[in-house]
């Protein structure tokens, strides 16, 4: 498996990821992550999209309590 590791290559994945006007929840997108052959762990996934991605390459949604993300 590839190591999940820089930044820029962290937000050239986990946009790679989502299809036109997708919502993905965090477990989707950690699922999908690791089809490609990263090892990614959902929580740190999600820490790291709320700290580095939310409002700037993401937006979210909260869709009956869970978050879902899309692609700006």
């Amino acid at each position: 498996m590839k190591k999940f590791s820089n930044a820029s290559n962290k937000i050239n994945v986990i946009l790679s990821v989502f299809n036109d006007d997708e919502r993905l929840d965090g477990h989707e997108i950690s699922r999908r992550i690791r089809e490609k052959g990263y090892d990614v762990d959902e929580g740190n996934l999600k820490m790291f999209i709320y700290y580095h991605m939310q409002y700037q390459y993401l937006e979210k949604e909260k869709i009956n309590g869970v978050n879902k993300y899309f692609a700006i």
